[in-house]
């Protein structure tokens, strides 16, 4: 077989020459075709002519000058841009700029952090805080009725729940006057901390008072007595804290044909009344009238917890209504002024007019005539004369 005929090797290299010239061609076309697709416009290039075999490639010379040039003024671009965006109010991250076809090391400026964008709350109701939130009551045994109603009762599923209570059971105003004296505290916390009334306040960061007071200091003293006490008191209080609002709230009266030791529902009306006129058209000071509900001047005996005791304290049912009267559902109005009533004998339950008492306990009884039988038997008629439960007479 004849040899093959060898091809010069320039021939070779100019045929390797335009192969790779129109690989570079057909890659041209494709990626033209590829971009137009794409809807990008692309510079066409003209095909360049393939270089003679044996010429070594040229290098081209970069421009320094021009690179530089180029350089500074993409910095003053970028400077510009991000004054622009600072003075109206815009932070533009540097990572964005240099996405947009800025020199690379832009990239590797960290950027600052933008401001969160703030929650939209135009369409959110402000959740309103409790109205006795700040409120401390204080008082005696009565109130210590409502504290475990609140506590305890339906009153936890109320507002008053987020009240603080500090309760004795038989606290009074003259004690609290006592304590604004120097005297030691008469409230104690759970934890057997004695407190006084300012203290307390103090220890609750209270905002609002709620007081009720008076049981006590009725039993034994006169109603002008206890009054000017209460009276003293709550000036002090306001002296030492003039943007706490006080409420004073009516003492209930009790139960019908109950007098002990000058307590009765008689002077607890007198008590209610004077405090109420001291309290209207004073700054941060109010009067509650929770005794509004006992219509007849006494107390239902439905609304009585010791019917067999006092017969002073409120029940859950009679809580309730007080309860309601703190939260605005009732709005109390004057009670009236028990009047006297015959009792079951036909003598008067009155203490007023020094004729006819029954006690508590139903031990002394003093008829019409003011003639005396003890729960002997024991007879004294009003002559001094006495006549003993055998039939015996000794006159005196």
């Amino acid at each position: 077989m004849a040899n093959k005929r060898k091809r010069p090797a320039a021939m070779r290299e100019e045929e390797r020459q335009a192969q790779r010239a129109a690989a570079r061609a057909e890659r041209r076309t494709r990626r033209a075709a590829e971009q137009a697709a794409q809807n990008v416009p692309q510079k066409a290039e003209a095909p360049k002519a393939p270089r003679k075999a044996g010429v070594p490639h040229k290098k081209k010379k970069i421009n320094k000058f021009r690179v530089a040039v180029v350089c500074t003024a993409a910095v003053l671009v970028a400077l510009v841009a991000l004054g622009v965006a600072s003075a109206a109010g815009v932070r533009t991250p540097i990572s964005s700029i240099a996405a947009d076809g800025e020199p690379e090391f832009f990239s590797t400026v960290k950027p600052q952090a933008s401001a969160a964008p703030a929650e939209n709350t135009a369409s959110a109701a402000p959740t309103p805080s409790s109205a006795f939130d700040g409120a401390l009551f204080i008082g005696d045994s009565m109130t210590t009725c409502l504290k475990n109603y609140v506590t305890d009762g339906a009153g936890s599923t109320t507002a008053l729940s987020d009240a603080e209570f500090m309760t004795r059971s038989d606290y009074s105003w003259g004690e609290a006057q006592d304590e604004l004296n120097g005297g030691e505290g008469g409230l104690w916390l759970d934890d057997g901390t004695a407190l006084t009334v300012t203290e307390a306040i103090d220890r609750f960061s209270a905002t609002k008072l709620y007081i009720q007071l008076g049981k006590e200091d009725l039993t034994y003293n006169d109603v002008s007595d206890v009054t000017s006490t209460a009276q003293a008191v709550i000036s002090a209080l306001q002296t030492k804290y003039p943007n706490l609002e006080i409420t004073v709230q009516a003492v209930t009266p009790m139960l019908e044909w109950i007098d002990y030791q000058g307590l009765s529902s008689g002077t607890i009306a007198q008590y209610n009344e004077a405090m109420q006129t001291y309290c209207t058209g004073k700054k941060n000071l109010k009067f509650l009238n929770i005794a509004a509900f006992c219509t007849e001047g006494y107390l239902p005996a439905e609304y009585c917890a010791d019917p067999e005791g006092l017969c002073i304290h409120l029940n859950d049912e009679g809580c309730a209504i007080w309860a309601d009267y703190l939260l605005g559902n009732k709005t109390p109005e004057p009670s009236p002024t028990p009047t006297p009533t015959p009792d079951p004998n036909g003598d008067s339950t009155d203490n007023t007019d020094n004729t006819d008492t029954t006690d508590i306990a139903g031990d002394t009884y003093t008829d019409d005539s003011g003639d005396y039988t003890d729960n002997t038997g024991d007879y004294t008629d009003d002559t001094g004369d006495y006549t003993d439960d055998t039939g015996d007479y000794t006159e005196e």
